[in-house]
């Protein structure tokens, strides 16, 4: 005799949910439409109201069903506003694969990466520190070789030559 209850409420049931989407669906998809930024996020939202709804009961004891339903989707907006408030989730954003690493960024190229920042630096400290100093201002901070030359009261051909020097002994240190 259970088991035959268990059956008949649980169709019993699903019939009440159906009969409240057909219902009011319509409804919920308009004012959820006018919200959300998504449509996806619509449809989750009015699956949301008509769960709570079915949850409730059959409703029977509802004086005003259509001002409950819109108090229960004002509610569900609500929770859903401040779901993705505390959890950012606009600020996540969708993995992509290519944009991701891949094999060529795998542990063996950083490994090689490293090794020839560390051979870079290794062939930099090998030049005398005025021609380093000239190089570094030059290639890494960006200035120009009259800029340069001013700076460390030098002329500008005097820099050009420590620039020459210093890209000779770092091209034939890095073929190495």
């Amino acid at each position: 005799m259970s088991n035959e209850t268990n059956v008949s409420n649980t169709e019993k049931q699903a019939k009440h949910l159906e009969d409240l989407s057909k219902r009011y669906r319509p409804a919920l998809s308009r004012y959820f439409g006018k919200r959300a930024f998504q449509q996806a996020d619509v449809e989750d939202l009015v699956q949301e109201v008509l769960v709570r709804l079915a949850v409730r009961g059959d409703g029977s004891d509802i004086e005003k069903p259509e001002a409950y339903l819109m108090r229960t989707a004002t509610n569900v907006w609500r929770d859903f506003l401040r779901k993705k408030r505390t959890h950012a989730q606009d600020f996540h954003d969708e993995f992509i694969e290519d944009q991701h690493s891949s094999a060529e960024n795998g542990p063996d190229s950083v490994l090689t990466g490293e090794e020839s920042v560390g051979a870079i630096i290794s062939a930099l400290n090998d030049l005398p520190p005025r021609t380093r100093q000239i190089f570094v201002l030059c290639r890494i901070e960006g200035l120009r070789h009259k800029r340069i030359a001013h700076r460390l009261g030098l002329s500008v051909s005097a820099i050009e030559k420590h620039m020459i020097k210093a890209i000779a002994h770092l091209s034939g240190q890095l073929k190495k």
